[in-house]
């Protein structure tokens, strides 16, 4: 297995890149119908690209943290994909393509060879090679990001341009592992200054300036190793919380690029001749998340009876429109990993879930949902929840917390349950192992087993890709039956922008990769 060793903008030329938008809507069905016709390289095209100009970009959070290795939260990885490079990149055919390295090739189980591009630079001018490569892998295993990369042991320079990455077993989610979370940094930079505030990488961008809580400036970088690109000289990230002002912004001008518009508007504005909107895709699973540390979630059945009583696609209609599908696992489809197992076919079921608490010796079940006022969506689950739960006689309250204060009931195992969505699920692997894993910093749910421990094993070390793919839908029931958590819907990403922009279009991994964006004066 290995990729393959030619230029991207050779291949961005090869597979139509600058081919027609493609409007979609109609749900999930007139979703799947367009995949086939997409351009894969992240960017809905309309012409042929200009070069020059800037743009004004609104995503619904504001990041914090512009260390790759250190990320905590999805506003950041939006900004800071545009100022480093990963090895590979992912398109939206979930397709491998190179970026930093020009070819990976598996050795042997444990073991894979990267080749790297010649002519990477470091905003800050020093020559990208081999050493910054393991530099970066050396370093991330120091840092919240490590459990992504758990296989990994050691990296081996054989040559300026060429690494060997050594694992402590097979390790079948490699390629997904480099698509992202292989941004690398540089050494220098990193140790001159707090790389949290003062990123500095080898992408299409450098940071130009940083106001905080406010906006995220990016400037071309002049050097970047792609000939060519970006086309933009400045992108401008702002981060607005409400759907309403986004799309009032991208009305007036203010905004040539918004992620979310309210979603109950969104069957209209696909319709309007004012405004272009990408294809929908099934990125972004929301789940619910128990506390399993403490009573009383710490009971399988209890966990079990919330379960049964979740109406999934009374939840995607009422909060997410036409813009949400229920699900019942990490991915939907066109996600290749997509099982279509159902642990909870036939839910709702209030009467089977008053059965599950009697088992468990619980006569009146009063617990707090942990919400943030300033997520609408969050809080309108809870809300809906709240009402499905009420008719298996069960008493939730919603407690709003604000978006610290929120995490840190979750790292402080102080709330009882909560919803949340997951970012990284180009491969599954990357979202159940995390967060379901005994040993891992991301299970907030401080949830211990066994059992599904050893399925994740089978999943996740294993470089035979058809006894993963057997092992996935073991996954799913046994996280399902096991319920720390409950996956409800998949948010569909859908993203609006004027006539006069091209791109970007909704990647597996959520990147908003503005390398290939351009506008027209």
């Amino acid at each position: 297995m290995s990729g393959y060793p030619v230029d991207r903008r050779d291949f961005l030329k090869g597979t139509g890149a600058l081919g027609a938008l493609a409007v979609v809507g109609g749900g999930l069905e007139a979703l799947l119908a367009a995949c086939g016709n997409e351009a894969q390289t992240g960017s809905t095209t309309t012409g042929q690209p200009v070069r020059g100009g800037s743009i004004n970009v609104a995503t619904v959070d504001t990041p914090v943290n512009m260390d790759p290795h250190d990320a905590q939260l999805y506003s950041s990885i939006q900004v800071y994909h545009n100022i480093f490079s990963r090895l590979i990149e992912i398109d939206a055919n979930f397709k491998y393509h190179p970026s930093l390295a020009t070819k990976w090739t598996q050795d042997d189980a444990k073991t894979w060879t990267v080749d790297l591009v010649e002519n990477a630079v470091f905003h800050n001018g020093e020559p990208m090679t081999a050493n910054d490569v393991k530099f970066s892998f050396d370093r991330v295993k120091e840092h919240p990001n490590a459990i992504f990369l758990s296989a990994f042991q050691s990296t081996e320079v054989l040559s300026p341009y060429k690494v060997r990455f050594h694992m402590n077993a097979a390790f079948g989610a490699f390629e997904g592992a480099l698509a992202a979370f292989s941004d690398i940094v540089n050494q220098k930079a990193v140790t001159s200054s707090d790389p949290k505030q003062t990123p500095v990488g080898t992408g299409p961008f450098k940071l130009a300036e940083w106001v905080r809580n406010d906006h995220v400036t990016l400037e071309r970088f002049d050097k970047y190793f792609e000939n060519g690109l970006p086309y933009l000289d400045k992108v401008v990230f702002k981060a607005i919380g409400d759907d309403s002002v986004r799309l009032t912004g991208l009305r007036t001008g203010e905004l040539g690029w918004i992620q979310r518009v309210p979603p109950q508007q969104a069957p209209s504005l696909e319709k309007s001749a004012s405004l272009k909107n990408s294809p929908k895709k099934p990125y972004l699973p929301d789940l619910i998340l128990f506390n399993c540390s403490k009573p009383p979630f710490n009971d399988q059945r209890v966990r079990q009876a919330v379960a049964w009583a979740i109406d999934r696609s009374q939840i995607a209609k009422l909060v997410y429109f036409t813009e949400g599908s229920p699900a019942t696992e990490a991915v939907s489809p066109p996600n290749p990993w997509y099982s279509g197992e159902d642990p909870y076919k036939g839910a709702p079921d209030p009467e089977k879930s008053k059965a599950l608490l009697k088992q468990a010796g619980i006569q009146d079940l009063r617990i707090n949902f942990a919400g943030q006022a300033n997520l609408p969506s969050q809080i309108r689950t809870g809300e809906v929840l709240k009402s499905q739960l009420a008719k298996a006689g069960i008493t939730m309250q919603i407690q709003n917390y604000a978006a610290a204060q929120w995490f840190e009931a979750l790292a402080g195992k102080s709330y009882d349950l909560t919803s949340t969505y997951w970012s990284v699920t180009h491969d599954p692997a990357f979202c159940y192992y995390p967060l379901c894993n005994s040993k891992s910093p991301w299970n907030f749910a401080g949830f211990k087993s066994d059992a599904v421990d050893t399925v994740l094993q089978k999943f996740v070390f294993s470089t035979d890709e058809q006894a993963r793919k057997s092992a996935y839908p073991e996954v799913v029931r046994a996280v399902a039956d096991a319920a720390p958590i409950i996956f409800i819907d998949n948010e569909l990403q859908h993203y609006w922008m004027k006539p006069t922009v091209s791109g970007p279009m909704p990647l597996p991994t959520l990147d908003i990769r503005m390398t290939d964006v351009w506008t027209k004066p």
